[in-house]
């Protein structure tokens, strides 16, 4: 049995030889190793607390991330993903030269670090001084509350101001420090939370991954989270708007009225607030009508008025400026407004629609010598005479006026008519009625 063995064992020998080479050379045949490129890898930086330790914060300069050149059988390369390698910086490595050399693994045993080559070698940081400022903190607010409700104030409960740690180069770009809150379908006072974000003077949003933001005890926030108190106010409609005059007319001349546009404006404040204003609103400046004889227009701006209440304000995107208009007539002069319903109408045509403006009154100037007479609205007939509204277009048509003896029109009087053929209905046998 051994002789048969032991029997030409160096041609045994050369055939295993013989074997292994033909199966390394069908391997390479079949699973050739090559080369393949995995770009975009991820540098992750660990031991960033020996910069931080020596009072300096670390910028990263060159590219976060890396190409690899992984060169292996083409069984293993084809099942290789990006995420299977972990490109490491550490900063405890951090040279004179102000770069860390990289450092990677595969989480596939089959690949080995000889096997890997790593483009950039070293990642790039340049060294700064840490520094830490104070900043005020602006709440702002996204979404809108029930109908009704406006958000009224708002309270960071952590106090007014953080503290923010980090590159003095970002410290010195920062521009505002906003917390965002949402109060969509509210409808009671709520306490909610709020991430704070920090802007630079261009407006743009900052990275947080290198700022440590505190409160104003000090106190790192966690995730960069802070309390905010909503506190909600009632929206009021329909308040009047009021205004005072000062001063006399030139002689001869009398006030004849004062009108505000618009009458009404919608306020929010507290409750206690809009009730104390008793459904009006005067407000603060007075008219001055000294010695004027013409009638004016003069703006008016409501917030002027409201800086004196508490709890108290416009609701949101309302106009804040009201027209105040002031009527002088002369002594003996007497304006009145004439409802359109009380306009006795004439050869109205028919199969028309007829359009008024104005569509509500008729505004008449009248004089009189005698100062002491007075006149009304029942005193006066007005007419007029439609029969030129026969096509369709606009027309302008005189006001007939017909006043009390010792009375007489300063101004003519005149109506803006717009004319339109009224929609013909068909008939139960398709045609158009009137055809």
């Amino acid at each position: 049995m051994k002789h048969k063995w032991t029997r030409n064992l160096s041609l045994k020998l050369l055939s295993l030889v013989v074997a292994f080479l033909i199966w390394i050379l069908i391997d390479n045949i079949n699973n050739p190793t090559r080369s393949k490129l995995f770009r975009d890898v991820k540098i992750q930086v660990v031991n960033g607390e020996s910069v931080t330790e020596i009072d300096k914060v670390y910028d990263i300069v060159s590219e976060e991330s890396v190409v690899l050149k992984v060169t292996e059988r083409s069984s293993v390369l084809d099942r290789l993903m990006p995420g299977d390698f972990i490109v490491t910086a550490d900063m405890e490595n951090l040279n004179e030269m102000n770069t860390v050399p990289l450092s990677v693994t595969c989480s596939n045993p089959a690949v080995s670090w000889d096997e890997i080559e790593v483009v950039p070698s070293s990642m790039k940081v340049k060294l700064e001084q840490r520094k830490q400022s104070e900043f005020a903190v602006n709440v702002s607010v996204t979404g809108q509350p029930e109908k009704g409700y406006e958000v009224g104030e708002t309270e960071i409960v952590q106090g007014k101001t953080v503290q923010i740690a980090g590159p003095e180069s970002m410290l010195n770009r920062i521009g505002q420090v906003s917390a965002s809150v949402n109060v969509t379908r509210m409808s009671n006072d709520q306490r909610l939370s709020a991430t704070i974000s920090v802007y630079d003077k261009n407006g743009d949003a900052m990275q947080m991954n290198r700022l440590q933001v505190k409160d104003s005890n000090g106190v790192l926030l966690a995730e960069n989270t802070v309390m905010v108190d909503v506190t909600l106010w009632e929206v009021r409609n329909d308040i009047d708007v009021e205004v005072g005059v000062t001063g006399t007319p030139l002689q001869g001349y009398r006030l004849a009225d004062v009108s505000v546009m618009p009458e009404t404006v919608s306020l929010v404040g507290t409750k206690e607030a809009l009730d104390a204003l008793g459904g009006k609103l005067v407000l603060k400046d007075k008219i001055s009508i000294d010695n004027v004889s013409e009638s004016f227009i003069q703006d008016m701006d409501i917030t002027e008025t409201l800086a004196d209440y508490t709890g108290l304000r416009l609701v949101s995107e309302a106009d804040p400026v009201v027209a105040v208009s002031v009527q002088i007539d002369q002594s003996g002069d007497h304006t009145l407004r004439i409802p359109l319903s009380n306009l006795e109408v004439l050869n109205r045509p028919e199969q028309m629609n007829l359009t008024f403006s104005p569509a509500d009154e008729i505004p008449i100037q009248v004089h009189s010598d005698d100062k002491g007479s007075t006149i009304t609205v029942q005193d006066i007939k007005a007419s007029i005479d439609l029969d030129a509204c026969t096509e369709p277009g606009i027309y302008e048509i005189p006001v007939q006026i017909l006043l009390p003896e010792n009375y007489t029109l300063i101004d003519e009087v005149s109506l803006v008519v717009t004319a339109e053929e009224q929609e013909r209905l068909p008939d139960d046998n398709g045609q158009n009625v009137g055809e």
